[in-house]
């Protein structure tokens, strides 16, 4: 036992009347009495030996005369084999809950193997009733479409980069889309495209703009092109890479950098 509760004040208040050898030996016979989680040596010599006391014999039977009790077995302690005896039982107690949860995770996993095993027993014996040919029927090699048909459903399908769009700005985008677990679809990148077509630029420039803002998804509104479009007007466009000193690219973004 390494460990055991020590108070202070009661400590104090019963060794209050201790010389400073008295005390240093029952200090050090209640830690040899953890740490050996058994009673004391019967002989007071030998417990001095072992507390190395051994020229203060006196003081060390002194304390274990006045603290301990005497029995056949040696020198015992009420107090400590109350200790030790909380410290086992906390300690069967975790075994205890440990070898539990062991078991409910095994017991969760043997019906899994249950239902796998019957469904292999089924099959074997469905194949035992056919007509067994005298020469064994070799397994062809699984072919791509086998491996197409294995797919998860659900599973997305990547999209082609579009004409017009750089290498370099696609490969930008796509990595903030997958940054922030929004896999591109088909659909995100046509509401893209109508969004820029509002904003009066193309989809190469509403990408650029989404690469240098780390933004996933565009909106014309989001560069102040709104307004034009809801007033019924066409955005000016005087040319397609001119103008940007006049976009405000902080619109619908809050501070935190989150969209508004």
């Amino acid at each position: 036992m390494n460990y055991y509760p020590f108070h202070v004040g009661d400590y104090l208040t019963h060794t209050a009347h201790l010389s400073p050898l008295e005390d240093i030996a029952y200090r050090r016979l209640l830690d040899l009495y953890y740490i050996s989680e058994e009673m004391l040596p019967a002989d007071p010599a030998a417990c001095a030996r072992k507390i190395r006391m051994r020229e203060y014999q006196a003081e060390v039977q002194q304390v274990l005369e006045e603290f301990f009790e005497p029995c056949a077995e040696g020198w015992r302690s009420r107090r400590c084999d109350e200790e030790i005896a909380a410290m086992r039982e906390k300690q069967e107690k975790a075994r205890a809950s440990a070898a539990a949860s062991v078991a409910a995770r095994r017991a969760k996993a043997e019906p899994a193997q249950t239902d796998r095993k019957a469904t292999d027993e089924r099959t074997l014996n469905e194949r035992s009733t056919d007509v067994q040919l005298p020469t064994p029927t070799p397994i062809p090699t699984p072919c791509s479409e086998s491996k197409d048909s294995d797919r998860k459903p659900g599973k997305r399908a990547a999209i082609d980069k579009p004409e017009g769009i750089t290498q370099e700005v696609w490969d930008g985008f796509l990595a903030i889309r997958k940054a922030k677990k929004a896999p591109l679809t088909a659909a995100a990148l046509e509401g893209i495209k109508r969004e820029a077509t509002k904003a009066g630029i193309d989809l190469q420039e509403a990408l650029q703009v989404c690469c240098t803002r780390g933004w996933q998804g565009f909106n014309a509104e989001w560069i102040g092109g709104s307004t034009q479009a809801a007033a019924g007007k066409a955005p000016a466009r005087t040319s397609r890479h001119s103008g940007f000193e006049k976009i405000n690219y902080r619109e619908g973004i809050n501070a935190d950098g989150t969209f508004a």
